[in-house]
C-alpha cells in the first residue's frame, strides 16, 4: 500500500493541470519530426503559452473564487464547487487551442490540448451529477495522447506509454488511499481521459 504521504505527493505533482505542460515537454523530447520541425525559440513559446493557459490561469482563476467564497478549497471536494472551476479551465484550454492554431506549428498539438479541454467539459458535465476523478481524467488524456501519437507519427513509443500505465495505477491507488474518490470514478476518469484523447488525435490528425 502507498503511504499517505507519498500519495500526496502524486496527487500534486500529477495534478491534472500539469497534464497539458508535462504533454507538451515530453513530446518536444521525442524523436519525431515534431521536436525536429519547430526551432528552440518556438518551443519556449509554446512551453509558455501551455504553461500560462492550462496551468497557471486555472489556479489564478481558483485562487480569485477560493478568496470570493464560491469555492471552500482547492481541493473542490463538492459537486457545486466544482462546476465554475472546470467551465472557465476548459474555456482557458479552448483559448490556448486557438493560440497555438495561430502558431506555424504542427496541428497534433493543437489537438492534444484539444482533446484536453473536451475531458474537461465531459467532467464538468458530469459534475451536475457525479464526483469522476479529474486526477485520473488527466494521466488518463496524457496515456491516451502518447498512444496516438504513436499511431499517427508510427513512433516506438511502447516503453513511455508502459511507463505512463503504470504510472497511473499508483496514481489511482493514491486517490483512493486518500479517500477522495471510490473505485468506479477512478477507473471512469482514466477511461474518460484516456479514449477522449486518443480519438480526437487519432480522429483529428488526418
Amino acid at each position: 500500500m502507498i503511504p499517505v504521504p507519498l500519495a500526496r505527493f502524486l496527487s500534486y505533482s500529477l495534478h491534472p493541470l500539469l497534464m497539458p505542460f508535462y504533454a507538451v515537454l515530453v513530446i518536444m523530447q521525442l524523436n519525431t519530426y515534431i521536436s525536429y520541425s519547430i526551432s528552440p525559440q518556438v518551443q519556449k513559446i509554446i512551453i509558455s503559452l501551455v504553461f500560462i493557459t492550462t496551468c497557471a490561469l486555472p489556479v489564478v482563476t481558483a485562487l480569485i473564487l477560493l478568496q470570493k467564497g464560491y469555492i471552500k478549497s482547492l481541493e473542490m471536494e463538492t459537486l457545486n464547487e466544482r462546476k465554475i472551476p472546470f467551465l472557465t479551465t476548459a474555456l482557458f484550454y479552448f483559448m490556448c487551442y486557438y493560440l497555438l492554431h495561430q502558431l506555424p506549428v504542427p496541428r497534433i498539438l493543437g489537438l492534444m490540448v484539444m482533446g484536453a479541454a473536451m475531458t474537461i467539459v465531459m467532467a464538468w458535465i458530469l459534475s451536475f451529477q457525479w464526483k469522476v476523478s479529474i486526477h485520473m481524467i488527466g494521466i488518463g488524456g496524457f496515456t491516451g495522447m502518447l498512444l496516438g501519437l504513436s499511431q499517427v507519427l508510427n513512433a516506438g513509443l511502447t516503453e513511455i506509454i508502459l511507463a505512463s500505465i503504470l504510472i497511473s495505477g499508483f496514481l489511482g491507488s493514491a486517490r483512493l488511499i486518500l479517500k477522495a474518490h471510490n473505485p468506479n470514478q477512478v477507473y471512469a476518469g482514466f477511461l474518460i481521459g484516456f479514449f477522449t484523447e486518443w480519438l480526437v488525435i487519432i480522429g483529428l490528425s488526418a
